[in-house]
């Protein structure tokens, strides 16, 4: 675990008012009961901090519609603020990425990054678990997560 990655953790865990150690420990977040996993990937200036929330698993009926409007949102980046969104082969949840260099980001910036993530994560867990409809889902863009192109 780098330095810097280690620092930001400890000093977003003391913003928010989480046990550092603990967050070190599991770099794991939860917002509204969905966890977010965190995780550094790379090495040097180009090291990026990666973001994962598994969201839900689409019922049997509704599968080919919630595969099909995943990869609509990917292709036109449209409600996923920048995201990527993704289906697990083993069975079928759907995962929501971020991106974000390391060196871009300090602990108010990623403590936006991860509500915005928790919000978006959220709107498109409710399109799996509850059936609401594409125009329900909220037109998050890449600059709501202020994410480079």
């Amino acid at each position: 675990m780098s330095q810097a990655y280690h620092t930001l953790l400890r000093e977003l865990a003391e913003e928010i008012g989480l046990d550092p150690d603990e967050l070190l420990k599991t770099e794991e977040i939860v917002i509204d009961e969905l966890p977010i996993g965190l995780q550094l990937e790379g090495k040097g200036d180009e090291c990026e901090i990666w973001l994962c929330a598994l969201l839900a698993a689409p019922s049997a009926d509704r599968w080919a519609e919630v595969a099909r409007t995943v990869l609509q949102a990917n292709h036109l980046w449209t409600a996923t603020g920048g995201g990527t969104l993704g289906m697990l082969p083993s069975d079928s949840t759907v995962s929501l990425n971020v991106r974000r260099l390391l060196r871009d980001l300090d602990c108010e910036k990623l403590a936006v990054l991860l509500a915005k993530t928790a919000d978006i994560g959220l709107a498109w867990q409710d399109f799996i678990t509850l059936g609401i409809g594409t125009d329900d889902l909220p037109a998050f863009s890449s600059a709501d997560m202020n994410m480079r192109a």
